[in-house]
């Protein structure tokens, strides 16, 4: 696996970061979830290094193979119809055999699964690697570790977030409650 590098902010979706789950049906169980960048992260250098990285890759691994021939880890958003995935963005989905470490802005762990959602604003540190399958050849991101960069953001999965689906209530007399 090529050297780790750490993605631009993104939006989290699909995460499966504390419990493994099979990417599809029969394979084996891994930690992943998808990364969307909008078209201002994939101007960073971040995503450029991401480029140059599987780029570089993709020429050492599979040298007498066009370009055209190899599965890259870039995706379009804008094809998908899930919730977030919008035009103009891409996505990649990197995914690990083993836990990655999670944590937030200020580097402490995030340990409670209920605390990531889709939607969130992320970064991830991530490897390229590649892969030759059923006479496939491809670069794909293996996923190191996250960092949660912005818990308040609006979920993708059209789920209302606890705190907006009620208004508070002040000097509540418990009796008055039953």
């Amino acid at each position: 696996m090529a050297e780790g590098l750490n993605t631009p902010y993104a939006i989290l979706s699909f995460p499966h970061l504390f419990t493994p789950d099979p990417r599809s049906e029969g394979a084996e169980p891994v930690y992943s979830c998808a990364l969307l960048f909008t078209a201002e992260a994939q101007q960073s250098k971040e995503y450029k290094a991401m480029q140059a990285a599987v780029a570089t890759l993709a020429a050492e691994k599979f040298p007498t193979t066009p370009v055209k021939n190899i599965q890259l880890p870039f995706k379009d958003a804008g094809q998908k119809t899930y919730n977030g995935y919008e035009p103009g963005m891409t996505y990649i989905s990197p995914w690990s055999k083993g836990k990655p470490g999670i944590v937030d802005v200020r580097l402490q762990d995030v340990l409670d699964p209920a605390e990531i959602w889709a939607g969130q604003i992320v970064r991830a540190h991530i490897a390229p690697f590649s892969w030759t399958n059923s006479g496939k050849k491809g670069i794909s991101f293996g996923l190191q570790h996250l960092q949660l960069i912005k818990r308040d953001a609006p979920r993708i999965d059209g789920r209302t977030p606890a705190k907006r689906a009620f208004t508070a209530i002040e000097d509540v007399e418990e009796d008055a409650l039953i």
